[in-house]
């Protein structure tokens, strides 16, 4: 994809979602990102007060503990925005880090600069409302799924969300997102492969 195929391919993401954007408000230029499979679009404790969007791949959101131990936040696949809003609106290191699981075509603006030339549009305020809604629902979401479901109900809703990447990505990332070892996720999916179907 050239840059204005990126730009066309962003303004569209908007538009298919149902929002009525007058992009001509936006005059920044958008930076180009190629991040390969195993690179970071940005590390935990970066700075990047910056609005991304992914035009193609997978990525996952990590966390990196003091003694090195990963915890995966979430898995992104493209078309989607994504980054850290508390990096954007507080231009404030990151919590996080944003891992390539595939080649990714990234495109982003700077975030301060980009508010200010779209926030009176009342299409974009209406998407960023409701992303921001979104953010909160699904931290509630997983947070209670932490406390009310079993290792093995997580996994098992793990594939109804994510059914390509059960075998397709390291086991150690997906037990990291489930919060349990490597060796409790091998167990459980060995106490699924033995029960006989219904």
């Amino acid at each position: 994809m050239d840059k204005a195929q990126l730009l066309v391919s962003f303004q569209q993401y908007f538009s298919e979602q149902g929002y009525e954007i007058n992009w001509q408000s936006l005059t920044l230029p958008m930076t180009f990102h190629a991040v390969s499979k195993g690179d970071y679009l940005f590390r935990q404790g970066e700075y990047a007060q910056r609005i991304f969007f992914l035009h193609k791949g997978l990525v996952r959101y990590v966390n990196t503990s003091e003694e090195g131990k990963e915890f995966t936040k979430t898995f992104v696949r493209a078309p989607k925005v994504i980054g850290s809003t508390r990096a954007m609106v507080e231009n404030s290191p990151t919590l996080f880090g944003i891992q390539a699981l595939q080649d990714c075509v990234i495109s982003s603006y700077d975030w301060l600069s980009f508010y200010e030339q779209m926030h009176q549009d009342l299409g974009f305020l209406t998407y960023y409302s409701r992303f921001m809604e979104q953010i909160f629902l699904k931290k509630d979401q997983r947070e209670s799924a932490f406390v009310e479901h079993s290792a093995e109900r997580r996994y098992l809703d793990f594939c109804v969300d994510y059914p390509d990447l059960k075998d397709s990505i390291p086991q150690q990332q997906i037990a990291s997102y489930l919060g349990i070892t490597p060796v409790a996720l091998s167990r459980i999916r060995q106490k699924i492969r033995l029960k006989p179907e219904a």
